[in-house]
């Protein structure tokens, strides 16, 4: 064993208290150095150091955490808001509900008011607010609106079948809609009415000898709000139909789908095969529409009619059988080649006859199941076409 000189021991010794200081002060500084911002100054206060480094690494763990859990709130909020948007998705328009009591502006104007709440929350957002057939609860002024599915022609088992055909098409974009052969019209009325002259077409009771209260007059009660599919004018008489189904209008008065309206004309002359020839080819008219909201140049149109069918049943009378539903459109055509029309008389629509039982101005009577089949008929072929994309009801 090798001895030191005894001079030396002092040497030794202050070499090692060096050594055990460097060490204790190497290991804080490390940890110093591999987290934060290396300057001069800090390997100085080697405790300051050591207890700094131990707080940021806890904090730099907190903030791990924290992020962790915004993430996941972040998750969880949307994924309900895909839930939300996906029952907005499958509903259908908040005054829909209200269609068989109130006109879509007057439902508007109750959400608008604060007077109706969904699942208990008051609603004020009109138009685009959505409910979901058999899960949203609608009430106005406190009193929860029942049936508004089904006046909106939405069956339980069809509202089961739509959630999850639309649940199946977002998982398998490519998958084909299927039409459905369920048309929901036992939850709507139909009716003829043998129209009188004098009577307008509106359904606004504030105008003087309006439909709705002609035919209520005249013993017809309804249990929902109803309203004329086209119209006729006050001097016309004859078939018209009410209905509280609203996609009637869609499938038997837009586009392509018009149905052919049927009427005897007597006019104030002797009407020479030359101008029936000319009734049939189309004349030149200029015609005002009655749409809303916008100016009468808007609604104006110059143009020629469709060809038309025309029989001559008499000297001055014809049977004209018209697909168009211009505003007036047989006055107009007749003034156009010389003659006024003393007598205006509609006999059927969409096939459906005046003549089976309405005898007399002011009779009315409920479709009949052949009456029935043709409005199913209409029906199915403009949800065929909205189903395919080519159409909407």
């Amino acid at each position: 064993m090798m001895h030191l000189p005894r001079r030396h021991y002092a040497a030794v010794i202050i070499a090692a208290i060096i050594l055990l200081v460097a060490v204790v002060a190497v290991i804080p500084a490390a940890a110093f150095v591999f987290t934060t911002p290396f300057t001069p100054l800090a390997l100085f206060d080697v405790s300051n150091n050591y207890r700094y480094s131990h707080n940021l690494l806890s904090k730099r763990g907190g903030a791990l955490n924290s992020n962790r859990r915004d993430n996941d709130s972040f998750i969880r909020e949307t994924a309900a808001t895909s839930i939300e948007e996906e029952s907005e998705e499958e509903g259908i328009r908040l005054n829909k509900v209200f269609k068989a009591t109130h006109s879509r502006r007057a439902a508007d104007k109750l959400i608008e008011e604060g007077r109706v709440t969904v699942n208990g929350q008051r609603v004020h957002e009109r138009g685009g607010y959505k409910v979901v057939p058999f899960r949203d609860v609608v009430a106005l002024d406190g009193k929860v609106v029942k049936g508004w599915e089904q006046i909106n022609a939405i069956a339980r088992d069809n509202a089961d079948v739509l959630h999850q055909k639309r649940a199946l098409e977002r998982n398998n974009k490519e998958q084909q809609r299927q039409p459905s052969n369920n048309l929901q019209t036992s939850s709507f009325e139909y009716v003829k009415y043998y129209k009188p002259i004098g009577v307008t077409c509106t359904t606004d009771l504030r105008v003087k000898d309006n439909i709705i209260d002609a035919i209520n007059n005249d013993g017809y009660k309804a249990r929902h709000r109803v309203y004329p599919v086209g119209r006729l004018d006050k001097e016309t008489s004859g078939l018209i139909i009410l209905t509280s189904d609203g996609r009637i209008v869609n499938a038997v008065l837009r586009g392509e789908r018009k149905q052919p309206k049927v009427y005897k004309v007597k006019v104030d002359g002797v009407l020479e095969d030359r101008h029936l020839q000319r009734l049939r080819d189309g004349i030149i008219i200029r015609t005002v529409s009655q749409r809303k909201g916008r100016t009468e140049e808007e609604n104006t149109l110059i143009a020629k009619t469709k060809r038309c069918k025309v029989e001559r049943i008499g000297p001055s009378s014809v049977e004209m059988t018209l697909v168009e539903g211009r505003n007036r459109q047989i006055r107009k055509m007749m003034e156009a080649i010389g003659f006024n029309v003393v007598k205006l008389h509609r006999i059927e629509f969409m096939g459906i006859k005046l003549s089976r039982g309405l005898n007399q101005p002011g009779d009315w009577d409920y479709l009949n199941d052949e009456e029935m089949n043709l409005v199913k008929t209409a029906l199915r072929s403009a949800q065929q076409e909205e189903e395919d994309g080519r159409g909407y009801i």
